[in-house]
């Protein structure tokens, strides 16, 4: 019986410990600042439309909103990044493809199946509709446009950076 008490704090501390966030959650830093991707904010004409499409296309889930406000909803990337959608005056945004948020699957087949099966328009790079098309370093890609213009590329680059690593000795 004289061992219970700290059976219980050691317990409870474990617990504690894992419950709580760790650093390699927000995935991985670089440069002499510790730099790591946090999140790409988009200014949309709907907050609740834009929400509904990216849940619908990415299958991606809404987290907490530190500002909790109205017109602001986030959506999680994984790893601790998150797209941020902002309801707001897009008066003055001007759109191009090559800026654009990235996502990478691993099935990208699946995924460009799941844009046909949604009637979803996508085009490749170069501007062909309803084409995918391979990136110089062997990586898949796909472009598609969100309800305000935004271009989002899907890749399956993931895959082909992993394979490299498992290749490394």
């Amino acid at each position: 019986m004289r061992f219970f008490p700290a059976l219980c704090w050691l317990l409870i501390a474990g617990l504690f410990t894992a419950c709580s966030p760790k650093a390699a959650v927000f995935g991985t830093t670089t440069g002499v600042y510790g730099a790591s991707f946090d999140h790409f904010a988009i200014n949309v004409e709907d907050v609740d439309a834009s929400v509904a499409f990216y849940q619908k296309v990415l299958g991606l889930e809404e987290i907490y909103d530190g500002t909790e406000k109205e017109n602001i909803r986030w959506l999680s990337l994984g790893n601790g990044m998150s797209l941020h959608i902002i309801e707001s005056d897009r008066s003055e945004i001007r759109l191009h493809k090559g800026v654009h948020l990235s996502i990478s699957v691993t099935s990208f087949d699946a995924f460009v199946q799941h844009l046909r099966d949604i009637n979803l328009q996508f085009w490749s790079w170069q501007g062909v509709p309803m084409q995918t098309n391979d990136r110089p370093d062997g990586a898949r890609q796909v472009y598609f446009k969100d309800l305000d213009g935004y271009w989002t590329e899907v890749n399956d680059a993931r895959v082909i950076w992993q394979r490299a690593q498992n290749a490394r000795p």
